[in-house]
């Protein structure tokens, strides 16, 4: 008995010890399991997320299968946490995916159904975890957020269809330019209105609106008027984790909307003690202009005190870029009391100061710039009509007249004061009337300007050849570079007797026009000229811009990267013209020529690769954006051929490519820049319709009642 007990109970302890172990494996199991298949799952979704990147590049994401892998732990305590994050997280990170795919493949159905699954998933997030990061399935990103991925990839139609739902303000104020690059005004002052109900507290989104609405009519101005004193009043006295703004720019929008109401504006605030009064050339020449506007021709006491304001600053130190000369000009015009001693006195450029007369050798494109600043927060160049600038010449011309014997004696460096003063100034008219689209009097204004300074015929031909090219006619804007471009030398020295670079740009204006009007072949000899010249005169900024040019034609060739530098971000890398720290000119000549030089292989060679290399390719430019070249026109029919028209729209891969750029130029230059690359690839339905969104901001922007007001939108 006691043996049979015995072994009774050695049988228990064993199915015990069995069931013990069964247990503790079911329970290893039961933790080690989840474990292993949420690792699994995370590592296939970072594979998957990063596949729209690889040769097989899907058309749609979807990363079911890592999903899968992620359902089984989100049912089970211990994982289920981490595995509805990690779900959730791959969710959004698949539709912001798909939403850039279809931007980046030029497929506009896609974008549309995109958009609407991307502001789904920010739905989901918003109920559900309701986190601002996610970092744990690849690189540190915000939260899905439709309107902010539609600013980043310059999807328009969308910022504008939802644009009464936008709350972030960054998004609003894209929404409203998108509207105005639109060309639909209505829009724009709709959504300012709504966006005003809310009654915003930041500056730059309540300044924003306030402009937009300032610049529309019946009772919108009136509203815009009420918006602006907050701001001005609350960085004269507030400072926010001790920094402050000024706020003379806002300033000038409240006295410039005030006219436009027809109402005084509230006074300057006396003891700031935060921001100060800056942009004092802008608000004088406002002031001086809406003096001499209600003056009727008399010199009423605030004309004589704006003249004096004007003049005062002339007198005081130096002034920034194109400052000098538009002041000058608006003192002049208004009927200033100045002899011919004075203004020469006046118009001479002091110490670290640009020269009163603008580069001879800016072609269109830095014409259409007018002297935009590097750093966004500078002060920008003031903005003065054509008309004042005739005026003003006009004026100098009669006070030369009245000189005695102007070339001799005491009367001589007055006289050639005189002179350049005038050539300065119609310079200057030539390049605001073709800005306003006349170029009649654009044309009429290069020829007086070439007189007065005395331009050859490379300077003239480029002075013309600006005026008709901004005001529309190519045509005409080619005819007036049918010139030797050879640099004319001195008979007796042998030396370049003028510019050596004015030669360079007509080249380069040339090849550009000739692109646009489908003369690619003169268009490539010219831009061979055009950097040889470049070359010569050791001008790098010519001389890249021809280089790019010949990319654009398709005349450099370069051997496709390997898929090793487009995955790790070498094959296409900035040089810094996006970066005002980090200027594209520094080094030597050499090196700069071979800092240009590689990362225009880099474009070359991929715009000939193969279809999926251009695909990673595009991809990989959105990485790098921002850092467009100046000639952005030329940049974007380059950029262009990295999608072929049978793959799909160029168009809204430019959109996407250039949407970081367009936060560096005006809304008009880039409009012109679109047109002209649209004419450079043949598409002369998107050049037409760049074409008159060109021609709408142009004209909004040259309104003499709206002038402070485009320049804060920039217009």
């Amino acid at each position: 008995m006691g043996a049979t007990r015995q072994k009774k109970l050695g049988k228990a302890q064993t199915v015990a010890l069995a069931g013990v172990a069964v247990l503790a494996t079911g329970a290893a199991a039961f933790v080690t399991v989840p474990e292993l298949m949420l690792a699994h799952g995370t590592r296939e979704a970072k594979a998957c997320l990063g596949s729209f990147e690889s040769p097989e590049a899907p058309d749609l994401l979807t990363c079911r299968e890592p999903m899968e892998w992620m359902l089984l732990p989100a049912r089970l305590p211990l994982t289920a946490n981490r595995a509805r994050y990690r779900a959730e997280e791959l969710n959004a990170r698949v539709a912001v995916a798909n939403y850039v795919e279809a931007a980046v493949a030029g497929a506009a159905e896609r974008l549309a159904k995109a958009a609407d699954a991307l502001d789904l998933e920010a739905a989901v997030v918003k109920s559900g975890s309701q986190r601002l990061v996610f970092d744990e399935l690849g690189p540190s990103v915000g939260a899905p957020d439709l309107g902010r991925e539609a600013d980043a990839v310059g999807d328009r139609r969308t910022l504008l269809a939802r644009g009464e739902t936008w709350l972030d303000f960054r998004v609003r104020i894209a929404a409203i330019r998108a509207a105005l690059l639109e060309a639909d005004p209505k829009r724009a002052e709709a959504l300012a209105r709504k966006y005003a109900d809310y009654d915003p507290r930041d500056h730059d989104h309540r300044t924003a609106i306030a402009v937009m609405l300032c610049m529309g009519a019946g009772d919108d101005p009136k509203r815009g008027f009420e918006m602006l004193p907050f701001v001005q009043d609350d960085r004269a006295s507030r400072r926010y984790e001790g920094m402050s703004r000024d706020f003379g720019e806002v300033r000038a929008l409240l006295v410039a909307c005030a006219a436009r109401v027809g109402t005084s504006p509230p006074p300057m605030p006396e003891n700031p003690n935060a921001g100060g009064a800056d942009a004092v050339e802008q608000r004088a020449l406002l002031r001086l202009r809406l003096a001499t506007a209600r003056a009727n021709g008399e010199a009423t006491e605030p004309v004589q005190g704006a003249l004096a304001a004007a003049r005062s600053l002339l007198e005081r130190g130096p002034r920034g870029p194109g400052a000098r000369v538009a002041l000058l000009a608006a003192m002049i015009a208004a009927g200033a009391d100045l002899d011919a001693d004075e203004v020469a006195r006046l118009s001479r450029a002091r110490e670290d100061e640009d020269p009163l007369a603008a580069p001879i050798a800016w072609t269109a494109t830095e014409w259409l710039a007018e002297r935009r600043p590097v750093l966004g927060d500078a002060e920008p160049a003031p903005v003065v009509p054509g008309a004042t600038f005739v005026a003003a010449a006009r004026g100098v011309l009669g006070l030369e007249a009245k000189l005695r014997a102007p070339k001799e004696g005491p009367h001589r460096a007055t006289a050639e004061a005189l002179v350049a003063a005038r050539g300065a100034l119609w310079l200057e008219a030539a390049a605001a009337l073709a800005r306003e689209g006349d170029a009649a009097s654009g044309a009429n204004a290069a020829d007086e300007a070439a007189t007065a300074l005395g331009l050859g015929p490379h300077g003239r031909a480029l002075v013309r050849s600006n005026v008709f090219r901004l005001a529309g006619d190519r045509e005409k804007a080619f005819a007036e570079l049918a010139v030797d471009d050879a640099p004319a030398k001195d008979e007796l020295t042998g030396k370049a007797a003028s510019d050596p670079r004015i030669p360079a740009a007509v080249a380069l204006q040339r090849s550009e026009l000739a692109m646009a009007l489908g003369k690619r072949e003169e268009a490539r000899t010219s831009a061979e000229r055009a950097e040889a010249r470049a070359e010569a005169c050791r001008d790098v900024l010519l001389a890249a811009r021809a280089r790019w040019q010949l990319a654009a034609l398709g005349a450099r060739t370069a051997p496709p990267p390997s898929w090793a530098d487009v995955e790790a971000g070498v094959a296409l890398s900035w040089i810094g013209f996006g970066n005002p720290l980090e200027p594209y000119r520094a080094g030597d000549a050499i090196a700069q020529s071979a800092r240009v030089a590689r990362v225009l292989d880099g474009w070359v060679g991929l715009a000939g690769a193969d279809p999926s290399l251009r695909h990673a390719a595009r991809w990989a430019a959105l990485r790098d954006r921002g850092d467009a070249p100046p000639w952005l026109g030329v940049h974007l029919a380059l950029a262009g051929r990295l999608l072929a028209p049978s793959e799909g729209d160029v168009e809204i891969w430019l959109d996407a490519v250039s949407a970081f750029d367009l936060r560096r130029f005006s809304l008009r230059s880039y409009a012109f820049a679109r047109a002209d690359a649209a004419r450079m690839r043949g598409d002369a339905e998107a050049a037409t319709r760049w074409e008159a969104r060109y021609r709408f901001l142009r004209g909004v922007a040259s309104d003499p009642t709206r002038l402070e007001l485009a320049r804060h939108l920039d217009l």
